[in-house]
C-alpha cells in the first residue's frame, strides 16, 4: 500500500539524508514541480536549498514571478535558489574560475569543435554536470560565496537522467588519466557516499508511466547500490474514490446519483469520471505492491491540484509532503 506523505519529508530532514537529491522519471510526471516543491519544503524548515536543472531553459523561476534564471543561483524565495546547468558556462567556470587557466579555455576549449566534441562524446557533458554538483558541495563556499545545505537536481527525462548515475562507474573503467581521472574519482566518490546522494522516483497513476517507473527503480538501485528514497505518484486519485469498493460505488457519487436535478448525461458523465478515476487508484495500488520493499519509504500519494496556478501547485505539494501539522 502507499505510504503516508511525511515519511518522504522524514527521509529529508533527518539527520544523515542525501545532500543532494535527483528528481528522477519520465517526461511530463511533473519533476520540476516536485523538485521545486521540496525545494520550497526544506527552505521553510531553514535549509539554504538550491533547485539545479539540466534543461534548455529554468521553468522554475518564472513560477515564482522572477526571470528564469541561467546557469549562476539565483534566489527566487527566502533561501531557495535555481539555476540552470548550461555546458558551455560549466566549461567556462571550470577552466577560467577554478583552474585558472583562461588563456586555455580561450584558446582551446572554446574553440568550437573542443565544445562540440565534449557535448557528443558519450558522459563527458554527463560528468560536467556531476562534476558542478562535486563543486557545489566541496568549494562553491570558498570560490564563490555559494553555500547550499541541500540541492534538488530536476534532472532530465528518465533515459537522460538515469545516464547521470550510470556515467561514473563507466568513465571509471576506462582507465583516464590527469584532470578526467581526478574529476572522475571525485564524481565516482560523490555518487557511492548515500549522505551526499540520493535518488526520488516521481511517477503517475498511468499504466505506460507505471511500467517506465517498475523498470527504473531497480536501475537506480542498481546504480546507487542503494535503492531511492522513495517514489511519489504525483496527480494521484487516492481521496476521491475508494482503492478497495466495488466498481463504480462511492458515497458522493450515490449521492450525485440520487439528485433529481442531475440530467442523465451528466449522471453519465460524473459516473465515467468516478470509473476513471478509480482505475488510476487501482493502478497505483498496484504499482506499490509491485514495488513493495524496493525503496526506503514505499510509494507516497500526491493529490492532484487542478486549476492552480504553477506556484499554487508547487506549495499545494510541499503542504502534502509535510504532511500533517
Amino acid at each position: 500500500m502507499t505510504g503516508s506523505a511525511q515519511e518522504p519529508l522524514a527521509l529529508l530532514a533527518r539527520e544523515g539524508a542525501p545532500r543532494i537529491l535527483f528528481v528522477l522519471g519520465k517526461g511530463g510526471v511533473g519533476r520540476s514541480t516536485v523538485a521545486a516543491a521540496i525545494g520550497a519544503l526544506l527552505a521553510a524548515h531553514g535549509e539554504r536549498t538550491l533547485v539545479l536543472q539540466w534543461a534548455l531553459g529554468d521553468s522554475i523561476g518564472p513560477w515564482f514571478g522572477v526571470p528564469p534564471a541561467g546557469f549562476a543561483p539565483a534566489e527566487v524565495a527566502p533561501r531557495l535558489s535555481v539555476c540552470n546547468f548550461v555546458l558551455e558556462e560549466a566549461l567556462r567556470s571550470y577552466f577560467v574560475d577554478h583552474l585558472r587557466v583562461a588563456r586555455i579555455y580561450r584558446h582551446v576549449i572554446q574553440a568550437g569543435p573542443v565544445t562540440r566534441l565534449i557535448e557528443i562524446a558519450p558522459g563527458l557533458a554527463e560528468m560536467f554536470f556531476l562534476g558542478e554538483l562535486w563543486w557545489l558541495t566541496t568549494l562553491a563556499e570558498r570560490e564563490a560565496g555559494l553555500c547550499f545545505d541541500r540541492i534538488g537536481v530536476d534532472a532530465p527525462a528518465t533515459g537522460h537522467g538515469t545516464s547521470l548515475l550510470d556515467v561514473p562507474a563507466m568513465l571509471a573503467t576506462m582507465g583516464a588519466a590527469g584532470l578526467l581521472a581526478l574529476e572522475t574519482r571525485r564524481v565516482v566518490d560523490l555518487m557511492a557516499d548515500p549522505a551526499r546522494t540520493g535518488a526520488l522516483v516521481v511517477s503517475l497513476p498511468e499504466p505506460l508511466v507505471m511500467e517506465e517507473t517498475e523498470e527504473l527503480v531497480p536501475r537506480v538501485t542498481s546504480c546507487l547500490r542503494r535503492p531511492p528514497l522513495g517514489v511519489l505518484v504525483n496527480r494521484s486519485a487516492r481521496g476521491i474514490v475508494d482503492p478497495v469498493g466495488p466498481p463504480g460505488s462511492s458515497d458522493w457519487l450515490d449521492e450525485l446519483d440520487a439528485n433529481p436535478a442531475l440530467s442523465p448525461p451528466s449522471r453519465e458523465a460524473l459516473r465515467s469520471l468516478h470509473d476513471e478515476a478509480q482505475a488510476r487508484v487501482a493502478a497505483e495500488v498496484a504499482l506499490a505492491q509491485a514495488l513493495q520493499g524496493a525503496t526506503r519509504s514505499g510509494v507516497t500519494s500526491l493529490a492532484e491540484l487542478p486549476g492552480r496556478t504553477p506556484l499554487q501547485v508547487v506549495q499545494g505539494l510541499a503542504r502534502q509532503l509535510e504532511g500533517p501539522s
